[in-house]
């Protein structure tokens, strides 16, 4: 893993390029320290097509080691948003619809 100065790098400019490509903010601290939300939005980056992102993305991927190791079989699981956005139909009471879901 690269070091922090240079995954801090990284992570600053795909936040301002998401800012400025989708109108999107990110958390640059949270995705230094959780790997799943960097490979989401990294995911969503890569996705927006802009070529400066995808490259950086690149980058981020190599220095912060996000590709799952060869050989590693898991079933893949949705993605971070996705299960945060997911309908919870047994939620009725008001603080059980928002824990754990976007608002």
């Amino acid at each position: 893993m690269e070091s922090d100065s240079v995954v801090l790098g990284l992570l600053g400019r795909i936040h301002v390029l998401m800012r400025r490509v989708t109108n999107r903010i990110t958390d640059v601290e949270y995705m230094r320290a959780n790997k799943e939300y960097a490979r989401e939005i990294v995911r969503l980056a890569v996705a927006t097509g802009n070529a400066e992102l995808v490259e950086l993305c690149e980058r981020l991927r190599a220095a912060m080691e996000l590709d799952p190791p060869p050989g590693d079989d898991a079933p893949a699981r949705p993605g971070l948003f996705d299960r945060l956005r997911a309908h919870r139909p047994a939620a009725t009471h008001p603080v059980d619809r928002y824990v754990g879901t976007l608002r």
